[in-house]
């Protein structure tokens, strides 16, 4: 063993509930988007579905979220097969289901041990001698299992007590097991694992221990078998003995991938001391292995594949360590999605020391020796895609060819070498030239197009990361080589229709009608089309006032249909999506709820809402009634804005905001109040009453409150609420008391704003 080994170990629980013992419970996380949403290594293409549940997990303690819910039920189909072996047709395979599983015909068995003449609901043949032990064997299993399956609501600290079988109860089990006929070797295995559950389940656990060693050697080295021993490791458990207890939990673990789950569950995380005192407490060297892989669950896979390597190379134990530290890696490197690098070498660069360049030395070593390996397609396809990420790009498609070969006609591991070489060849590219894309164009179709109908979304097949790396990857290639175009349609960033240069340039693209395979393969995975184009720049040319341009865009939008994720179709209306409030309205108080629930007598959409305001800045050109029209489109602005009744307006896929924030790149336009400004001091200046004057000063007093709280409060990258300063003396405020106290509107704005009030100190 290394000397530094687990140098800093430590315990990872400060106590381990033992399975055996009782049912328990976990607490799940939410927001759980699957392992592919970050890995590319599948571990279940690889090793065995025993080491499922142990697979590397970044945010459950079992992979899959798998917590032993069922575990007791999880061998009931065992059971069921291993008593239909014994009994043959004499008992219907529903009714053998029935008194095993289930509690239905429990009374049945009652009346039989009270009196085997009585008659049973079923039709079951009592005279036969194996029916007969069936019966009695159900007899004595069901009393034990009152106490092997007792539950308690997790959350309920006040009642835990969990009820243990009696003396009595585990000496009448005892008492008909050493009566039974030892030459019915099925029944007896049968009757003597019942004793131990007995003994297990009651005060004197211990007393597990001794009736297990004396009875052993007469035993089948079946399920039922592995199924005691673990009986004997809790016992152990239960008396503080981890050291025992863990080493037959780690022959349990060796020998019986069906309880590989629970096993390893129980397993108590050992410090070095520890350790060492458990591995020289036997010379099975595949119980040694089992030992360093369920301690490689919890700490230092590496380490652990380097200690079952030197016992047994061919130990599969080591397979699923090797997965597990292949799954931690691409943690700390598959992090080109959460950044915004320059460039692809400043990528590569940054990734390339992450990875645990010691250890991935030593299993390119040890995948280059397959002949001593149980599985030497996991470990050239793992050592292959890591030196991908080490720049070592020949070695890397060297490898997965040689994986290949050793897989045979494995479907799984074919595709997982297709994906991993088209992510060997995408980190070579500098530019993207005719070569590149006739050597990239038919796996990115596969891997785009195919591979979504091929695999759904619980499949093993990790290939969402990867595509999405592979668009960002390309994306910066594109970005490198100053094409923005084309760097947008493969990776989108919504920010680039903000540039009226970048808007016109995907127009003419989207025209035009000679695109090249590889454009039309990006233009079939593109998010947006050509009128959610038109549609955003319409938008974005509304909030800079340009309102005949944005007619002319909203107007170049048609009516689109779409598919949900359920395949129930969608109309997209665009420039005829009507407003839910009318736009035109300018309210003491700010109530959007209020003005969608309201009549509308006039209805408006997008494009005659912009026509509309259109209409009115016309007679405010010619000076036509100013003030009037003046105020309305000031109203169109406000309420077209965050703050406001409209907001469906800006409702675009591009812009993207439909929720209660806005991102920041879009706040100088949806939550400016510039053009509100403008139009309400055009209004208050062209006004002539004082009831005219007055509701302008309030007006240009929300104005002044929006853009405080857009400088205070919604341009911070992290906003939790408005802060301790809700009102200051607003401009507004001011030239509506000392101007306008006299006027109807000014007691009108008392009425309904509590801020005003607060304001004046009433």
């Amino acid at each position: 063993m290394k000397k530094n080994f687990l140098k800093n170990w430590s315990l990872i629980f400060s106590s381990v509930v033992t399975l055996t013992a009782g049912v328990y419970a976990y607490g799940c996380a939410d927001g759980w988007w699957g392992y592919d949403y970050s890995s590319s290594f599948a571990p279940e293409y690889f090793v065995d579905n025993s080491y499922k549940p142990l697979f590397y997990s970044p945010y459950e303690r079992f992979y899959n979220n798998d917590y032993l819910s069922n575990y007791t039920s999880k061998h009931n189909e065992d059971i069921v097969q291993d008593w239909k072996n014994y009994l043959g047709n004499t008992v219907p395979s529903a009714t053998l289901k029935a008194y095993l599983i289930t509690d239905s015909l429990n009374m049945d068995i009652q009346r039989f041990h009270e009196n085997s003449k009585n008659k049973l609901s079923s039709s079951l043949n009592t005279s036969d001698k194996k029916v007969k032990k069936f019966l009695d064997f159900l007899y004595y299993a069901k009393m034990i299992e009152d106490y092997s399956t007792q539950t308690y609501d997790y959350w309920n600290y006040e009642n835990r007590v969990i009820e243990n079988a009696s003396q009595s109860i585990v000496d009448e089990v005892e008492k008909f097991y050493k009566k039974a006929d030892k030459g019915d070797e099925f029944f007896a295995n049968r009757m003597w694992f019942q004793v131990l559950k007995a003994k297990f389940y009651s005060d004197n656990r211990a007393s597990v221990i001794s009736f297990f060693e004396e009875t052993k050697a007469k035993q089948p080295q079946n399920l039922l078998y592995s199924r005691a021993l673990s009986y004997v490791a809790g016992a152990y458990h239960a008396q503080k003995d981890f050291i025992k207890a863990n080493l037959y939990y780690a022959e349990i673990f060796n020998r019986e991938p069906k309880l590989r789950h629970e096993t390893l569950y129980n397993f108590r995380p050992m410090d070095k001391k520890e350790l060492n005192t458990a591995l020289a407490s036997t010379k099975d060297k595949d119980i040694q292995a089992a030992i360093w892989a369920m301690s490689g669950y919890y700490q230092d896979e590496a380490a652990c594949m380097k200690e079952i390597y030197a016992l047994n190379p061919k130990s599969p134990h080591i397979d699923y360590l090797l997965t597990r530290w292949v799954n931690i890696q691409e943690s700390a490197i598959n992090v080109f999605m959460d950044k915004s690098l320059k460039s692809t070498a400043e990528y590569q660069k940054e990734i390339k020391g992450k990875i645990d360049q010691k250890t991935l030395t030593w299993i390119n070593d040890v995948a280059s020796k397959p002949e001593k390996l149980n599985n030497p397609a996991l470990w050239n396809m793992a050592a292959g895609y890591l030196n991908i990420f080490q720049g070592e790009h020949q070695k890397a498609k060297s490898l997965f060819d040689k994986a290949l070969k050793t897989a045979g006609n494995d479907k799984n591991i074919k595709n997982e070498a297709r994906l991993f070489n088209l992510i060997n060849e995408v980190s070579q590219i500098k530019t993207i030239d005719d070569k590149a894309q006739s050597t990239l164009i038919t796996d990115l179709n596969w891997l785009f197009y195919e591979v979504p109908q091929q695999h759904t979304y619980d499949s093993p097949f990790r290939y969402n990361y990867a595509s999405s790396w592979i668009k960002q990857y390309i994306s910066a290639v594109y970005r490198g080589n100053k094409n923005p175009l084309m760097a947008e349609l493969v990776n989108s960033d919504r920010s680039y229709y903000l540039v009226k240069d970048n808007v016109a340039a995907m127009e003419q693209f989207f025209l035009r009608k000679n695109k090249t395979a590889w454009e039309e393969m990006f233009v079939g995975l593109y998010d947006y089309n050509l009128s959610d184009i038109n549609e955003s720049n319409a938008i974005y040319l509304f909030y800079q006032d340009k309102v005949d341009a944005a007619i002319a865009e909203m107007e170049k939008t048609t009516t689109a249909k779409g598919t949900y994720y359920d395949n129930t179709e969608y109309t997209i209306l665009y420039k005829d999506l009507i407003l839910p409030g009318n736009p035109f309205n300018g309210k003491i108080k700010d109530c959007n709820d209020c003005d969608h629930m309201a009549k509308q007598t006039v209805t408006y959409t997008k494009i005659s809402f912009l026509k509309k305001v259109k209409e009115m800045q016309d007679k405010i050109k010619a000076g036509d009634d100013v003030y009037n029209n003046a105020l309305l489109v000031g109203n169109a602005f406000y309420n077209a804005s965050y703050f406001g009744n409209a907001r469906t307006y800006y409702y675009n896929k591009i812009i993207g905001e439909y929720g209660n924030g806005i991102s920041a790149y879009n706040q100088p336009y949806l939550m400016s109040m510039k053009q509100v400004r403008k139009y309400y001091e055009m209004a208050l200046k062209a006004a002539q009453t004082n009831e005219q004057k007055a509701k302008m000063s309030y007006l240009l007093a929300k104005v002044e409150r929006n853009e405080f709280y857009n400088k205070e409060y919604f341009s911070r990258d992290y906003y939790y609420g408005y802060g301790e300063i809700m009102i200051k003396k607003w401009q507004g405020f001011k030239d509506l008391q000392t101007k306008y106290a006299d006027t109807k509107y000014y007691q009108d704005v008392i009425n309904e704003c509590g801020y005003f009030r607060k304001y004046l100190g009433i």
